[in-house]
C-alpha cells in the first residue's frame, strides 16, 4: 500500500470517528446504552383534543412506558421519542391545524436493538409546552405561543451529500431531497461516498438556489417523516368525468406516491448500494435477498423517493414486502413462487384436520336452490361434500371445521323469510257522450180547376195543379207537424220537424288484486275465450283468443321499503257491433311498465283520455245556406264523446308477524 492510499485511508478513519461522536451527543440517553430493564409495549391509540386555543394530544399504550422529548427548528417541530414502544396505529399522520398545531405523525422510528415509536408535532410557530403522565401513557399540552427552549444540535455530515432545495413560488413548500456525488474528488471523499452510495461516480443533478449540510435534525425528520398516507397505500377508486361521447375512466389503479422528493443522477452504479441511500431517506430498514444483483443507470428530477424506489425495483425484475417498517427486497418471481408455497401449505395444513357434519332443515328456501349457491360460493374445500335430502328439505355438509361457520351464515342467510306484496289494480272507465240529431219534412200542393172555382180562365189549360216535397228527417225522438191550406183547399202546406237529442254518462271500474312473494311473477285474469275457427282442406281448427281483464306483476322490495313493480295490465273486451264473419272484434286496453312505489303508495301508471267532437249537415244545395230560411232546406246531427281511462297500482308489504 503505498503512502497517498495510507493517507486516505487515515482521513477516513478520522471523518467516521467524528460523524459518530457527533452522532452520539444528539443521541437520546437511551439510544447510546439502552437500559436493560425497558420493557416492551404498544401504541394503540392517539386521540388530540383542542379548544380555546390549547390542544393537546394523548398517546395511550398497553402499559406504562418512557419517553424522550427535544425540540426542533426550520421548521419547528417537537419530537417525542417512546423507546420501547411498537406503534400499533391505524394512521401514520393526524391533521389538527389549530392553535399553532399543524399536524401529528407517529411512526416506528427503529426496531433494533429495542423498539422506538417517534412521534412528530409539527407547529406553524415556537410553542410552549407540557408533558404530563396519564394512565398507561402521556399527554402532550400546547398552551398559548411562546419561545421554547432549544435543544442545541451540532451539524452532522452524513456520509452522501443532500441539499434542501428552496421550492419556486408555484410549488408546494415541501423540502426537495438532492443526491448527489462530485464528478471527481479526492481518495478520502471516495472512501466516504462508498461507504454509503456506490463505487461509481456520479453527476450533480441541479445546482440548487440555496444548500446548506444536513445536520441532525434535518436527518431526523428525513427519517421519521411520515406522509399523510402509507407510501405503499393503492389509492381510492378515482372517476373522472368528461363530457358526452368522449371516454371515460372509471376506475384507475395508479400508486399514489408521497414521499420525499428527490433528484438522482446514477450511472451503472450496483442497484444494492442504491438501497443504502433508500434507507437512509425514508428510515426503512432493507433486507436483500441473495439473488439481486445488477446496475441501475438513472436520471430522476424532483420525483417522490418511493416513487423512485418503484421505478428501480421494476427496472430489474424486483419487488418489495412491506412488514412493520422493513422492506425485503426480492425478485418478482421468487416472491410470486413463496406466495404460492405459502398459500399451498397453508391449504394443505387445513385440509388435515377431521371433517365435521353439519345438518340444517331449511323452512324458506329450497335445499336443491341452497345447494347450487353453496357449491358455485367457492366457501366448501376440496374435502367439503353437500347431500341435499329433499324428502325433509334438508342439507347434509361435511367440511373441515373453520368453513363450518361460514356455511351455516351463508345457509341462514339463504333460508330467510321472503316478505309478500299484495298488488291492487284500479281500473276505471268514464264515458261522456252528447248526441243531437235536427230534421225536416215539408211540402205543398197548388190545384186550379172549375171544381174549386179557380179556373185559369184560359183555353188550355182549363185546370192546373203542382205538388213540391222536401224529405229531411232526423232521428225521431219527437216530431212536431203543421199543415196550411185555403178555404177552398186549392193550396197546402205541410211541414213536420223532426228532433232527437240524448245524453248520457257511464263509469266501470275493475279492480283486480293478487298476492305474491318477493321477486316472484304474479297473474291474475277475469273474461271471456272467444273461440275462432280456423278451416283448411283437411281439418277444423279451433283457437279460442281472450278478451279479459288481465293483470300480471313481478314486485321487488328495496332495502328503503320501497316496492319495484315490473307490471302489465290488460283489459279487452269483446266489440258485437263490429264482427268478421260473426266473429267479433277485440276492444284492447294495455299498459306494460316499470315503476317504483312506496310502500302502500298509489300511482297513475297509463292513462288514455279521447274526445270525439262530429258535426254533420244534410240539405239542398244552394238552399240551406240561405240565412234566416235556410234550416228549411236541411238537417243537422250534432256528436260528442268523451272516453278516459285510468289505471292506478297499489302495492302493499304484506307483515306476517
Amino acid at each position: 500500500m503505498n503512502k497517498q492510499w495510507k493517507l486516505a485511508l487515515a482521513a477516513t478513519t478520522v471523518c467516521l470517528l467524528a460523524v459518530g461522536a457527533m452522532q452520539a451527543e444528539t443521541q437520546p440517553a437511551w439510544q447510546s446504552s439502552p437500559p436493560m430493564h425497558l420493557s416492551q409495549s404498544d401504541l394503540v391509540d392517539l386521540s388530540i383534543d383542542s379548544g380555546q386555543g390549547a390542544v393537546s394530544v394523548a398517546l395511550s399504550a398497553d402499559s406504562t412506558f418512557e419517553y424522550e422529548a427535544f425540540v426542533l427548528d426550520g421548521p419547528d417541530r417537537l419530537v417525542v421519542d417512546l423507546p420501547g414502544v411498537i406503534s400499533r396505529l391505524e394512521r401514520y399522520s393526524y391533521h389538527v391545524d389549530e392553535g399553532g398545531l399543524v399536524r401529528v405523525r407517529a411512526a416506528q422510528h427503529q426496531t433494533a436493538p429495542i423498539p422506538v415509536t417517534r412521534v412528530v408535532f409539527d407547529l406553524d410557530r415556537p410553542l410552549a409546552y407540557e408533558i404530563v403522565s396519564i394512565d398507561r401513557g402521556i399527554e402532550i399540552r400546547f398552551g398559548d405561543a411562546g419561545q421554547v427552549a432549544r435543544d442545541a444540535v451540532e451539524p452532522v455530515e452524513v456520509p452522501f451529500h443532500v441539499e434542501q432545495v428552496e421550492p419556486a413560488e408555484h410549488a408546494e413548500p415541501a423540502n426537495e431531497v438532492v443526491l448527489e456525488q462530485p464528478q471527481a474528488a479526492e481518495p478520502a471523499e471516495i472512501a466516504d461516498l462508498t461507504a454509503a452510495v456506490s463505487d461509481a461516480p456520479a453527476e450533480v443533478v441541479e445546482p440548487a438556489e440555496t444548500s446548506r449540510s444536513v445536520d441532525a435534525s434535518l436527518l431526523d425528520r428525513l427519517v421519521a417523516s411520515e406522509p399523510d398516507a402509507p407510501a405503499y397505500e393503492a389509492p381510492a377508486p378515482q372517476q373522472t368525468s368528461s363530457s358526452s361521447f368522449q371516454t371515460q375512466t372509471i376506475q384507475t389503479e395508479v400508486t399514489t406516491y408521497s414521499g420525499k422528493r428527490i433528484s438522482l443522477n446514477l450511472v451503472d452504479v450496483d442497484v444494492k448500494q442504491v438501497f443504502r441511500l433508500f434507507h437512509e431517506i425514508s428510515g426503512l430498514n432493507f433486507v436483500l435477498d441473495p439473488s439481486v444483483s445488477g446496475n441501475v443507470t438513472i436520471v430522476l428530477d424532483r420525483v417522490p423517493w418511493d416513487q423512485a424506489l418503484d421505478l428501480i425495483l421494476k427496472n430489474n425484475g424486483l419487488d418489495k414486502e412491506f412488514e412493520n417498517n422493513v422492506l425485503r427486497i426480492a425478485p418478482t418471481s421468487k416472491l410470486a413462487s413463496e406466495a404460492a408455497a405459502r398459500k399451498q401449505l397453508k391449504e394443505a395444513a387445513e385440509l388435515e384436520v377431521e371433517p365435521v357434519t353439519l345438518t340444517r332443515t331449511l323452512s324458506y328456501a329450497k335445499a336443491g336452490v341452497v345447494d347450487a349457491v353453496i357449491r358455485d360460493s367457492g366457501v366448501l374445500t376440496q374435502r367439503g361434500k353437500v347431500i341435499v335430502d329433499e324428502r325433509t328439505n334438508t342439507l347434509i355438509i361435511s367440511d373441515i371445521p373453520k368453513k363450518i361457520e361460514p356455511l351455516d351464515a351463508l345457509i341462514s342467510t339463504l333460508d330467510a323469510e321472503t316478505p309478500q306484496v299484495m298488488i291492487e289494480a284500479r281500473i276505471v272507465e268514464t264515458t261522456r257522450t252528447f248526441a243531437q240529431d235536427l230534421g225536416v219534412t215539408w211540402g205543398f200542393e197548388a190545384i186550379a180547376d172549375a171544381s174549386r172555382g179557380t179556373s185559369t180562365g184560359l183555353s188550355f189549360p182549363h185546370n192546373a195543379s203542382t205538388r213540391y216535397g222536401l224529405n229531411l228527417p232526423g232521428q225521431q225522438a219527437s216530431t212536431l207537424g203543421f199543415s196550411f191550406g185555403n178555404v177552398i183547399d186549392s193550396f197546402t202546406l205541410d211541414i213536420a220537424l223532426n228532433a232527437l237529442e240524448s245524453e248520457g254518462e257511464g263509469r266501470i271500474l275493475s279492480s283486480p288484486k293478487i298476492v305474491t312473494q318477493n321477486n316472484e311473477r304474479a297473474e291474475i285474469e277475469q273474461g271471456v275465450r272467444i273461440p275462432v275457427v280456423n278451416t283448411t282442406a283437411t281439418e277444423i281448427n279451433v283457437e279460442f283468443v281472450s278478451a279479459s281483464l288481465k293483470l300480471t306483476v313481478t314486485p321487488q322490495i328495496t332495502a328503503e321499503g320501497t316496492v319495484v313493480l315490473d307490471v302489465l295490465v290488460e283489459n279487452n273486451s269483446p266489440d258485437f257491433v263490429n264482427t268478421a264473419a260473426d266473429i267479433p272484434s277485440i276492444r284492447t286496453q294495455r299498459a306494460q311498465t316499470k315503476v317504483l312505489v312506496t310502500d302502500g303508495g298509489t300511482t297513475v301508471i297509463g292513462g288514455i283520455f279521447a274526445v270525439t267532437d262530429g258535426h254533420s249537415e244534410i240539405g239542398v244545395p244552394w238552399f240551406r245556406k240561405i240565412p234566416v230560411f235556410g234550416w228549411m232546406f236541411r238537417s243537422q246531427n250534432i256528436t260528442k264523446e268523451n272516453r278516459e281511462l285510468l289505471i292506478f297500482i297499489t302495492p302493499k308489504i304484506v307483515k306476517l308477524k
